[in-house]
């Protein structure tokens, strides 16, 4: 981390993916920071590598689903939403010791490191967020104030240019909200947008492994 530790706070996101001749899918997640721990909890049962692959993707619009496994995967998400008996997905992880878990909707939990599991975490936090990006108006969002920032990203995935257009609000050290679309497609977009943000609520019980 850049920083000494993470703040303390507990978030809920909402992440939202569009794309042509896709469902669309939509995703919750809560998320626990203080100190060099962290707690995410995936309300829409997502499995670990689907949470990652939505960060990693070279686009920055989310990971698309290219097969019918995909496809697949995204239905099942959704049935499992819809039964309450099902936990949700849920990652730990201490950047102080290296260690981490993973407890999936279904199954025992196993270890995997903390640093790789930490950017599921990680992107409520506006870290080199504003690289690249014109300044624009300031607002009020969640009770803070928050500044607006857009442009235009070139990103090359496989040795071919893509132009995203990016908007981005940030009230340090938060990301409250990352709106990523396709500058030639509409149709094609990924939104992060925190939703509720409580200062200094976190306690050791809440990122405690169970």
């Amino acid at each position: 981390m850049s920083q000494p530790g993470y703040p303390n706070v507990h978030a809920r996101l909402r992440l939202m993916q569009r794309a042509p001749a896709t469902p669309d899918r939509d995703s919750e997640l809560e998320i626990w920071l203080t100190g060099t721990r962290f707690r995410v909890r995936d309300l829409t049962h997502r499995r670990v590598d689907e949470i990652l692959a939505d960060l990693t993707a070279p686009r920055g619009l989310g990971a698309p689903a290219r097969t019918m496994e995909d496809l697949m995967d995204l239905h099942a998400s959704e049935r499992a939403r819809a039964n309450r008996d099902v936990p949700p997905t849920e990652l730990f992880g201490d950047l102080g010791t290296g260690e981490g878990w993973v407890y999936p909707s279904k199954g025992a939990r196993w270890p995997m490191a903390a640093n790789e599991l930490a950017p599921a975490a990680e992107q409520i936090l506006a870290r080199n967020k504003v690289v690249g990006l014109q300044i624009g108006p300031s607002s009020t969002r969640l009770g803070r104030t928050a500044t607006e920032y857009r442009g235009f990203v070139v990103v090359t995935v496989d040795g071919e240019q893509h132009q995203n257009a990016v908007t981005r609000v940030i009230a340090a050290p938060y990301l409250l909200l990352e709106n990523v679309r396709d500058a030639g497609n509409a149709g094609l977009s990924y939104v992060r947008e925190v939703v509720s943000l409580d200062d200094g609520s976190v306690t050791d019980a809440d990122v405690t492994p169970r």
